[in-house]
C-alpha cells in the first residue's frame, strides 16, 4: 500500500472516531467535567504565596491531566474492543501502525482541549501566570500530550479486554508516565520562576525523548497487543 493510500486510511480512521465521539458525547465530556472539578479543588487548597505557588502548580496541573485524562485513554480502544470493531479492523490492509497512529492522534487531539481548558483555568484561580510565555508554554503541553497520548493508547490496547480496566489503565499508566509528569512539572516551573535557565531546554529535550520513544515502541507492539 502506497503512502497516499496509507494517509487515506489514517485520515478516514480518524474522522470516524472523532464523529463518533462527537456523537457519543461520553469520555470527552466526562474528562473535561472532571479535570474542572479537579483543578478547582487543587486551586482552592493552594494557600501558598504566589511565589511559592509557581513551584508547585506544575506538578499539580500536570496530575490534574493525567488524571482527567486517563478517562479518555480508557476508552480509546475499549469502546472498538466492546463492539467487536478491533478484529474487523485487523481483517484490513491497513496494518497495526496505521491504526495505532490514528488512534494515538485522536487522543492527543483530546489530551490537547483538555489542556487548552486547564492551563487558563489553573491561571485564572491561582493568579500564577502560566501564560506569560506562551510559546514555551504551548510546546510543553505537546509534547507532554503527545507521550501522555502515545503510551496511553498502547496500555489502552493492553486492558481493553480486562475486567476493571479503567483502575487497571491508571495503574499501569502513572508509573511509565512518570518521567512524562515530572519533565513536564520540572519545565513549568523552571519556566515560572527563572529567567532565560539552561535546564529548562534540558527538561524539553527529555520530554521529546520519550514522546519520541513511546509513539515508537507503541508503533511496534500494537500489533502484538490487538492479537492478543
Amino acid at each position: 500500500m502506497n503512502a497516499y493510500r496509507l494517509a487515506r486510511c489514517a485520515w478516514w480512521l480518524i474522522y470516524t472516531d472523532l464523529l463518533r465521539e462527537l456523537r457519543a458525547q461520553q469520555a470527552w465530556a466526562k474528562s473535561l467535567v472532571f479535570g474542572v472539578v479537579l483543578v478547582f479543588l487543587l486551586s482552592t487548597q493552594i494557600e501558598l504565596p504566589t511565589r511559592l505557588q509557581a513551584d508547585v502548580i506544575g506538578g499539580l496541573l500536570w496530575l490534574a491531566v493525567f488524571f482527567s485524562g486517563t478517562l479518555v485513554l480508557e476508552r480509546s480502544v475499549s469502546s472498538d474492543h466492546e463492539r467487536g470493531c478491533s478484529d474487523a479492523l485487523l481483517l484490513y490492509p491497513i496494518g497495526a501502525g496505521v491504526l495505532f497512529f490514528s488512534r494515538t492522534f485522536v487522543n492527543f487531539l483530546a489530551v490537547l482541549i483538555l489542556e487548552a481548558v486547564l492551563i487558563p483555568l489553573f491561571t485564572a484561580l491561582t493568579d500564577v501566570p502560566l501564560l506569560a510565555q506562551p510559546g514555551p508554554m504551548i510546546l510543553i503541553a505537546v509534547l507532554s500530550g503527545i507521550g501522555f497520548a502515545a503510551i496511553g493508547t498502547l496500555l489502552g490496547a493492553l486492558t481493553a479486554g480486562a475486567p476493571g480496566r479503567g483502575t487497571l489503565l491508571a495503574v499501569l499508566l502513572l508509573p511509565l508516565l512518570t518521567p512524562v509528569l515530572v519533565s513536564a512539572a520540572e519545565a513549568t516551573r523552571i519556566l515560572l520562576t527563572t529567567d532565560g535557565d539552561p535546564m529548562w531546554w534540558w527538561w524539553v529535550q527529555v520530554l521529546a525523548v520519550f514522546a519520541t520513544t513511546f509513539t515508537v515502541v507503541g508503533a511496534l507492539a500494537f500489533d502484538f497487543l490487538l492479537e492478543e
